[in-house]
């Protein structure tokens, strides 16, 4: 296998704290004293958890959907994959697949040498192994949704290992069995405390599962799982949407499954992704089709296009008007401010800058000091994947519509209920529409475009916010930015170069990769 496979785990472990799970780089735990004490074991499971899905995965993944834009900045990043510039290269796409193998590497080192721990209390012991065994799940469920057929080393692995490609059907089917065994062994507790917080739940195998299930169009599965979590009756939406994505919101109710950050130790820069008047760099904004795809509970101003439009989107998008920091957001071509429309390569190009995710109260004096956590899997997603699972299984029922209206009626939100009756296939626009709402720039988006085959309606110009010439006359914001989508190849992204380079057992997963 790849190099990138055989990363020890001493490069990164986690320290525990009192706001959950923390890494910060370590010296090398020697194999002296690894493997005989539980707290070993949990130093290294803790390493495992720094492979998760961090920044690139969850805020920069929708720009290379219809949603949004990805500035360019150098060869090689999902601004290429967003253009349709897709190579096997692509030192994005090579980042992403060394992240999960290397959390592979490190889950199977845990799976395979936790039996030699003799010292500790057995419960941790096996608490541990079952959270390497989810995040293994996890990882491949990332893997076979976003290649297809990849290597599923289960055994810990070395360099000049070479190893097949597994079809996907069959990672499918390992995850939703090792999620069973999980789930059925009640291995994982429902909640943790102190330092504790933020490893894997008895609730997140059972939101996995529904995730694996409904990304593989099996719906009675999904249905299921996404009903046993509900069932749980720990989860709850958090009543502030926007400050759900803040400090506020975290380790919040409505959380499953996070990536962890903490003040003081593992960072990032809070205002990267946003607007240039805040110190950030536009990397990632939103666009004129997901203006779109928000519902307006009256009539819609011409001179103010943001009148009376689903409250999702104000907690989502900076646009000329709006609050943003100590001053406010201004991104016409007439604007003063630092947000003016392509006045610096920090600027937004389109007219819009993402406001989910920044705290600016919490991070203006130190945005290098960001922390809030990443979520991975929450509560709202939990009731659309049930409600999308159940019209698709044709089981058009109160439960559905509970489900949907549930998340319409969150405080702060209050859209209008969906009241019946719907045909299936309304329905299913219906939870496809508030997906996209509810979730948008969260690092879903893909993986619903790609199940969904919509790829195309990615394609053509980029346009974004409105604006309004001198003589009147109004236009959608545009640097003439053309898209394309290749529905033979494009679903599947290729295998990077370098891993075949390294393992002669795989070929390119699809044609037309190079």
């Amino acid at each position: 296998m790849y190099i990138n496979l055989s990363i020890l785990l001493s490069m990164a472990v986690f320290l525990g704290c009192d706001d959950g799970l923390e890494f910060t780089p370590s010296g090398s735990v020697t194999e002296e004293i690894y493997w005989q004490r539980a707290s070993d074991a949990e130093t290294a499971v803790n390493a495992v958890y720094a492979q998760l899905d961090d920044l690139t995965m969850v805020l920069q993944l929708d720009g290379v959907t219809d949603i949004a834009y990805r500035a360019g900045s150098g060869p090689g990043t999902l601004h290429d994959v967003t253009a349709g510039n897709i190579v096997s290269s692509n030192a994005a796409i090579t980042g992403i697949w060394n992240r999960y193998y290397s959390g592979l590497r490190r889950a199977n080192d845990v799976i395979a040498n936790i039996g030699q721990v003799e010292i500790g209390d057995p419960a941790v012991i096996n608490r541990v192994e079952a959270e390497a065994r989810f995040l293994r799940a996890y990882f491949y469920t990332q893997l076979s949704t976003l290649w297809g057929d990849v290597p599923m080393p289960l055994e810990p692995t070395v360099i000049t290992d070479n190893i097949p490609k597994t079809s996907k059907d069959e990672v499918v089917s390992f995850v939703i069995s090792e999620l069973d065994a999980i789930i059925n062994a009640n291995a994982l507790p429902v909640s943790y405390s102190g330092s504790n917080i933020g490893r894997a739940t008895h609730g997140a195998a059972l939101a996995l599962k529904a995730r694996v299930a409904l990304r593989n169009e099996m719906w009675a599965t999904a249905r299921d799982a996404a009903q046993e979590v509900m069932n749980l009756g720990v989860y709850e939406l958090y009543p502030d949407y926007q400050a759900l994505f803040q400090r506020e919101g975290q380790n919040s109710s409505e959380i499953i499954f996070d990536r962890q950050y903490t003040e003081g130790g593992n960072t990032y820069n809070a205002f990267a992704y946003s607007a240039s008047s805040i110190g950030g760099n536009s990397i990632v904004e939103p666009i004129n089709k997901f203006y779109q795809k928000f519902e307006f509970t009256g009539p819609r101003n011409p001179d103010n296009p943001y009148e009376n439009i689903d409250p999702r989107w104000d907690h989502t998008v900076y646009y000329t008007g709006q609050p943003i920091g100590n001053s406010t957001y201004d991104s016409r071509p007439s604007s003063l401010t630092q947000d003016r429309v392509n006045s610096t390569e920090a600027s937004t190009q389109h007219g819009y800058n993402l406001k989910k995710w920044v705290d600016f109260e919490a991070y203006s004096g130190n945005p290098s000091n960001g922390s809030t956590n990443m979520i991975l899997i929450r509560y709202a997603d939990v009731l659309l994947m049930y409600a999308e699972a159940k019209v698709e299984l044709g089981e058009i029922d109160q439960s559905v519509y509970d489900a949907l209206n549930e998340i319409r009626s969150r405080p702060t939100v209050e859209m209008p209920p969906v009241v019946g009756p719907h045909s299936q296939d309304e329905l299913r626009e219906i939870v496809r529409n508030e997906r996209v709402v509810e979730l948008g720039f969260e690092g879903l988006r893909l993986y619903d475009m790609n199940r969904w085959r919509i790829g195309e309606e990615k394609e053509g110009e980029v346009f974004g916010a409105h604006f309004v010439r001198s003589n009147g006359e109004r236009y959608l914001q545009s640097i003439g930015f053309t898209r394309q989508f290749n529905p033979n190849r494009d679903y599947l992204w290729p295998i990077p170069n370098a891993e075949m380079n390294n393992n002669e057992a795989i070929t390119q997963n699809n044609p037309g990769y190079n």
